[in-house]
């Protein structure tokens, strides 16, 4: 029997599962933040009811998070699996992006 290295250990007892999971949670925290805001933007844009589009607004807002969290989720995961770095780091533009004003969204 020989020596495995660092690398087959990892493959064999599914060490990426845990970078996965929290690169998913991480992933979905992320992409539903940026959904809701984009849906919560551009929601209205239609008009609505009597040309108010607070509630298309309000259902962009929820409907974009949801999607995003389910994006997130599952984008997450798979690029977690073998480099949770990235998500961080992605995570991480995101929230410092739309932290210091540079974050902008045009139709």
């Amino acid at each position: 029997m020989r020596e495995l290295s660092v690398m087959e250990v990892e493959a064999v007892s599914g060490a990426g599962f845990f970078s996965a999971l929290t690169s998913a949670i991480l992933g979905a925290a992320g992409a539903g933040s940026a959904g809701a805001i984009i849906g919560g933007m551009h929601g209205g844009d239609g008009g609505g009811v009597l040309g108010v589009g607070t509630i298309g607004q309000g259902v962009g807002m929820i409907v974009g998070g949801l999607f995003g969290i389910a994006f997130g989720a599952v984008a997450g995961a798979i690029v977690g699996w073998n480099d949770p770095d990235a998500v961080t780091s992605l995570v991480t533009q995101w929230v410092s992006n739309v932290s210091s004003g540079l974050f902008t969204q045009t139709a």
